[in-house]
Formats: structure tokens, sequence, C-alpha cells
């Protein structure tokens, strides 16, 4: 843990040095080591790691251009890549899609533009559907359902299905948030479906209290840890390029993988949980079988579920 904790020290203090990185700069050692509350020896070690670190294709104009000598740091030329495009990985986009839905950007800002026009394995119409709906004002919408769960009382909501070109108004008794690969759900007891159902607070266009309360209801949350023997399984077909998600699928096994994608089983408790993590994937996973996890998947990515 200690060896771990250093590691992560070392990344900080290294991010810290690159600001003052600057062309035609020769900075004292011991002034960067007081900046970051380091000694000498690290910063000197930490800055000679740096000038052997770059950008594709690794030559000597590629890398971070920095060296120490007579107890400084002297840099003489800009650094690279600062300027060039960035590139996201389908994993990197949905990481900031849910940091940009946490700090509440909106859709037309800059830094929200300029990362739907940062794609290079993920189809940018994907890509600016995630980020557009990542960038929705949830936060209002995430504080009512949490003060209703507190004080079990149903909302009234007006949510926005996948693939529905109006919303449609729900009355709900919600019982829990949770939060899987960035994305916020309510679990809740949906009035007009007379049964437990999930909802994307993302799509919840309008969530008001409606004075009543609802007893307490005993529920097993979706993705809960349960035992996998004896459970039914699930084969899904993973997009290339989709690393086998072990940890929010419990007790995944790869079988077959190629240059197409990757075949998996996944036990399963009941549809809605696994039917919920597949639609996540945004297309990249699809159910093979069984047929009941299949129609689950359709209804839940018509928003019938």
């Amino acid at each position: 843990m200690r060896e771990r904790q250093k590691t992560s020290e070392r990344a900080r203090r290294m991010l810290a040095l690159v600001a003052h990185l600057t062309r035609d700069r020769t900075i004292p050692l011991d002034s960067l080591a007081t900046m970051l509350g380091a000694s000498v020896a690290e910063v000197a070690a930490d800055l000679e790691l740096l000038s052997v670190c770059g950008t594709d294709p690794y030559d000597p104009l590629c890398l971070v251009p920095v060296y120490v000598e007579n107890g400084a740091a002297h840099v003489w030329a800009d650094l690279p890549a600062l300027d060039r495009r960035v590139r996201l990985t389908a994993a990197e986009a949905r990481a900031l899609a849910a940091a940009l839905q946490s700090a509440g950007y909106a859709a037309d800002d800059a830094l929200v533009v300029r990362l739907l026009s940062a794609t290079s394995d993920v189809d940018p119409a994907d890509l600016e559907r995630t980020v557009r709906s990542a960038t929705a004002p949830i936060a209002e919408i995430y504080s009512a359902l949490a003060l209703a769960i507190q004080n079990r009382e149903a909302i009234r909501l007006r949510y926005q299905s996948s693939g529905r070109d109006q919303a449609v108004e729900r009355v709900i008794e919600p019982l829990a948030l949770l939060n899987e690969r960035g994305t916020w759900y309510v679990e809740a007891y949906c009035r007009r479906a007379c049964a437990l159902r999930t909802f994307r607070a993302d799509r919840i266009q309008q969530a008001d209290p409606i004075g009543e309360t609802f007893p307490a209801r005993t529920f097993t949350p979706a993705g809960a840890a349960l035992p996998i023997d004896g459970l039914p399984v699930a084969r899904v077909r993973l997009a290339s390029g989709e690393e086998v998600p072990e940890r929010e699928w419990p007790g995944v096994r790869a079988i077959f993988a190629d240059e197409t994608g990757t075949l998996v089983e996944v036990p399963y408790a009941g549809t809605e949980w696994i039917a919920r993590q597949v639609t996540s994937y945004l297309g990249r996973a699809e159910v093979l079988e069984p047929p009941e996890v299949r129609s689950a998947v359709a209804a839940l990515a018509a928003g019938e579920a």
C-alpha cells in the first residue's frame, strides 16, 4: 500500500511540474521543491523521468524539453502535443460524460463542444448522445429524488424514454439511487406499470413531489451481490475493444474472443439488472440468448421497462 501511495504521489508531482515547464525558462530545483513539498532529489528525479516522456513517435523532438544542471531545471522549447487534437476511447468518453454530468456543464459550453470533436474508436453520434445527455441539468432532479427517498414521498416524473418523441408522465415511489458506469439511475415502484422499474436520471425532465407518502417496500437493488451458483446464464457479445466487465458483472466468464469482439457468459438473478447493464454499453453489447433477456433489453431500450 505504501508503494502504491508513493507512486501516486510522484505522479501528482510530475503533473504539477509540467505546469511550470515553459519555453526558455530556468527554474532552481529548491524553488520547485518548496512549491511541491518535496525534496530537491525527488524533484530532480521527477524531471529526469519527464525528460524521456513524450508523444508518438518519441523522437528527441517529441520529448519533454527539460534537463537538470547546476541545481536548476532548464526548459529550451515548448512541450510537445499540447496543441494536438485529443483522442478518446469509448471508456474515456463515458468517464468524461459522467464528470460533465456531475459538474453541471451546459451543452453549449466550449469544453463540451471540444470533447464532441475528440473521437477515435468512438462513433461520433454515440459520443454526442452520451455527452449531450450527461450535460442535462439533473442536480435538482437528483436532489428531489434523494429527498423523496428519505421521506418516502411519491414523485411525478416527466420521463423521456429512448426512442420516443415525447416525454410521458409517471408517478413513482422512489426506493434507491444507483450509479453504474457513470450514469445515475433511480429504482422505484412505478404506479403506471404496477411493478418495480429503473429510470435513468438524465432522462428525467421534471420530478415533483405529489404530497403522498408510501409504505416501506422490501426489494433487492439491481446488481446486488447474490450467490451465482444455480443462476440462469445469458450469452452476451461485447464489441471489439470492450474489456470484460468483471467488476460490474459478477461471475462473468469470457468464452471466446476474436477481432470482432468477445463472447461472455453472465449469471443473472433478474432480467431488469442484466438488461440495464447491456443497454449502458450504448449498442456495444448484444444479448444472444436467452430470449427473455433479449426482450428485456429491447423493452428497456424502447423505454417500455
